[in-house]
């Protein structure tokens, strides 16, 4: 059965059962209304006619009894009742609406204590006239009872009456059936036209069809309401953001402030990829989407990312071979020009200068590996620093590394990943800075204590401007190509995460200076 069919009915139904159980509700207590206001009728016009000067009379002078019923049956149609009895001690009619029946005993039985104890009482009972509902007032004169009258009408004349004054609901009952029947109508068209003419059955499907997509992507994804409160989450993103069931409609930037998960929603472009440290060694790649309805207003906000360190994990062996082919190119480039150098000095027959420099190009190369080798312990900086001082040397840029360099451990805070992003971001914006006619000059140094650890890169390019040194750290802002803007934007990023620092300074050269605290603790 469709889903609008099933409202019509249930809200039909609920309709009927409600104005149903109102009329019956209203039709007993009306009933009770109008009973006691019959008893008090009925009370009130025997009581009259029990003190009427007439009746009394026909019972000192039995020449009036016959005068006695014409009396009382005036009284009987001013008032509306079915009938009037005066009766005597005996029972026996003085009076009745049948003329037949005057003269016989008072039938029903329930007239005795009215004799015997002389009380006012109402009573029902079977007459003459059918099953009615009677007021019993003795007939008291001159301190002696003389007989009573019984006031009454039948139930069939209360039925009656009864329902007369509930045909008068009727139409407004059919109203509301009419009414209901319509809003309910229009409440199922509005429901069908909100849930897009799915029935319920299939939305259960496509939910249970999302839930199980959504928890088998490798993606992460959260969904959150127009006012940023988070509503969904998948599996893949509750392990990398560590979301639980009471993250549920907390405002995601409240979620940003504590955990670190994404920027505050007003910073964030759509369609474009940004990179939020989570924390330590955890790197996320973001994406945030709008979701808006059909009249274009915003209903929520989809943001799904990958997670970078295992993606970094996985491409670790290919990076090596990477920045391996960097240093075997570079490498075997300087080494044929060396070739090509000693073999001129040999044809010029300058035998000892060419021992000379083979001895020079040979103890360089080993001071640079054993420095870089022997002093930074994190062989994936190592090997870092070792492509950037070959790809230097290929691009004839004169590439210092401090003698006093060293890396035994990391920062609490950094991961191995992020100090390499950090210094392979400044060396190649170092490089590409400066001439690479022989001039060019770029300065590494990263040495740590327990308190902290320092990187400093310098280079003798152009410089800076003032009014890009304020842009620096911006994201999606570059001096280069559209597909650049985010190397200093994720370098300080991982550098405030760490607690660290990072200064910028523009005298002669160009030069960073970082600092991180060791311990998680700290702050610099």
């Amino acid at each position: 059965m469709k889903l609008s069919t099933r409202i019509n009915i249930y809200i039909i139904l609920i309709l009927v059962f409600s104005l149903g159980s109102m009329t019956i509700l209203s039709y007993y207590q009306m009933k009770d209304i109008l009973t006691a206001q019959l008893k008090d009728k009925l009370m009130t016009i025997a009581t009259y006619a029990s003190e009427d000067y007439k009746v009394k009379e026909a019972f000192k002078h039995s020449s009036k009894i016959p005068e006695l019923n014409e009396h009382i049956e005036k009284i009987r149609e001013e008032t509306k009742v079915d009938f009037i009895v005066v009766f005597d001690m005996d029972s026996i009619r003085l009076t009745h609406p049948v003329k037949e029946n005057i003269g016989r005993k008072f039938e029903g039985g329930d007239e005795t204590r009215a004799l015997k104890e002389a009380d006012k009482y109402i009573s029902q009972a079977k007459g003459t006239l059918g099953i009615s509902l009677r007021a019993f007032v003795p007939i008291i004169y001159e301190g002696r009872q003389l007989g009573a009258v019984c006031v009454g009408s039948t139930v069939v004349e209360i039925s009656k009456e009864i329902l007369i004054k509930a045909q008068q609901f009727i139409p407004f009952i059919f109203i509301g059936l009419f009414l209901g029947s319509y809003c309910a109508v229009v409440l199922a068209a509005s429901i069908k036209d909100e849930l897009l003419g799915l029935e319920p059955r299939e939305i259960t499907l496509l939910l249970k069809e999302k839930e199980a997509i959504l928890d088998n992507v490798k993606e992460g994804i959260i969904t959150l309401n127009e006012n940023g409160e988070l509503i969904q989450y998948n599996r893949e993103a509750s392990r990398i953001l560590g979301l639980t069931g009471n993250d549920i409609n907390i405002n995601i930037d409240e979620l940003a402030k504590i955990n670190k998960i994404i920027p505050d929603l007003k910073d964030l472009e759509i369609n474009n990829d940004f990179e939020v440290n989570v924390r330590p060694g955890v790197t996320i790649l973001c994406k945030y989407n709008i979701l808006k309805n059909d009249k274009k207003q915003t209903i929520g906000h989809v943001i799904n990312f990958r997670d970078l360190s295992e993606v970094k994990k996985m491409s670790e062996e290919l990076t090596g071979i990477k920045k391996m082919a960097w240093s075997l190119r570079a490498q075997n480039h300087e080494f044929m020009n060396k070739l090509h150098t000693i073999s001129g000095l040999i044809q010029l027959e300058e035998y000892d200068e060419a021992i000379k420099y083979i001895s020079k190009t040979a103890k360089s190369g080993n001071d640079i590996t054993s420095l870089i080798t022997g002093r930074i312990k994190n062989l994936n900086i190592a090997a870092l620093i070792l492509a950037k001082y070959y790809k230097a040397e290929e691009l004839r840029i004169k590439f210092e590394i401090d003698k006093n360099s060293g890396l035994t451990i990391l920062p609490d805070l950094i991961s191995s990943d992020d100090v390499g992003s950090v210094i392979g971001n400044l060396i190649e914006n170092a490089l590409e800075a400066v001439n690479v006619d022989g001039t060019g000059k770029v300065y590494f140094k990263i040495f740590q204590n327990e308190k902290v650890l320092i990187i400093e890169v310098k280079d003798n390019g152009p410089g800076i401007s003032e009014d890009i040194k304020s842009k620096i750290f911006d994201r999606n802002f570059s001096t280069k190509s559209e597909h650049h803007g985010y190397g200093m934007y994720i370098v300080k990023n991982i550098i405030e995460d760490a607690n660290g620092k990072i200064t910028l300074s523009l005298d002669n050269e160009t030069a960073w200076h970082i600092e991180i605290p060791m311990k998680s603790g700290d702050n610099i």
